[in-house]
This record gives structure tokens, sequence and C-alpha cells, in this order.
């Protein structure tokens, strides 16, 4: 009795939880009912985030190319060349199972989307901006990356391209100030 007490409790919790998350799925731009005030309701009171978020259809695909760029301030006040963070490289035939460099790729595309929200939640207030999880993200990440043992100071940029053609426009979608930094070595 108490076994099956359990068995119905789990599958309501299971079954509810499954309905729930089905409804927050529904894009905004094709519901026919209720749904998008039905998905802010649960996701307002879902504080431990157990309600998934996924878009496996995307009404609106990404077709940009999203580019991170740095570059380094050296003694005398000289500024390296920009350099690419290259993107992660293709994934090999086994890439649907095991491509650990897409998290990379995903993680440029999430920071970039941030860092653009951010800005226009702060109306241009750079402290405010540098304060941004997204932001101290990025500046460690490029912080860490191989340079000049000169280099007393860094910035980056994040770029986006319709295509890798000479003739196409890129846009810059954020450009940091330059952040100084201690030297990696001395000489001497």
């Amino acid at each position: 009795m108490l076994d099956d007490l359990i068995f119905a409790a789990l599958a309501t919790v299971l079954l509810s939880w499954f309905s729930i998350s089905v409804i927050c799925q529904i894009p905004r731009e094709i519901e026919k009912w209720e749904a998008g005030r039905l998905e802010r309701w649960f996701r307002t009171r879902d504080v431990c985030g157990f309600i998934p978020s996924w878009h496996f259809f995307a009404p609106t695909p990404a077709t940009d190319d999203l580019y991170l760029l740095y570059r380094d301030r050296l003694p005398g006040g000289n500024i390296t060349r920009w350099r690419e963070i290259p993107p992660g490289a293709p994934p090999k035939w086994f890439g649907p199972v095991w491509n650990p460099r897409r998290r990379q790729n995903k993680a440029l595309i999430d920071i970039s989307v941030e860092l653009a929200k951010t800005g226009v939640s702060l109306a241009g207030d750079a402290a405010g901006m540098q304060l941004s999880l997204a932001y101290i993200a990025t500046l460690n990440f490029v912080s860490s990356l191989p340079r000049d043992y000169r280099a007393d100071g860094t910035q980056f940029l994040i770029m986006r391209s319709k295509g890798v053609a000479e003739d196409v426009d890129h846009h810059v979608i954020f450009l940091s100030p330059m952040h100084s930094s201690e030297p990696a070595m001395t000489d001497g």
C-alpha cells in the first residue's frame, strides 16, 4: 500500500514537471492560447531553476558569426595588433557524441548576448557594465590567454559578421576599455 502511494506521488510529480516543461517550451510566436502567461507564472515560482529552457526549433535561427578578439598594451604605450580567439575546430565524425570545443562557441554566443542585454539595461553605464558577470568572465578568459610577456594591459572586442568574404560588413558588438595588468614576467 505504501509502495503504491509513493509510486503515485512520484509519478504525479514527474508528470507535472514534464507538463510544465512542455508548456514553457512553446514559442511565443506560434502560441494560440495563454502559454506565455502560464510560462511567466511558472518561471516566477521556479526559484531553483527546475524548468528547463530548450529551444530546439528557434523561430529566428542565428545567421551571424561572432568573433572574440584581444590586444595588449606594451610598455611605452605601443598596442599590439588584434588577435582572434579561434573558434573550436569543426567536429569530427564523432562530433555529435563527443565535441568538447562546442562549449567555447556556445559560451561566446551567450556572453555576447548577455553583454548586449546588459549594455542596453544599464544605458551605457560603463562602471556597471564592468561589474556584470558576463564582462568579468570574458575579461578573465581573455586575460588567461598567451600574450607578450611585457604586456601591461589588455583589451577585448566582440564582433559580428554575416560571413567571411572580404566585402562582408563587420559590426562591433562590444569594445572593452584597456585594462591594466602587471607583466607576467620581468626582465632581470
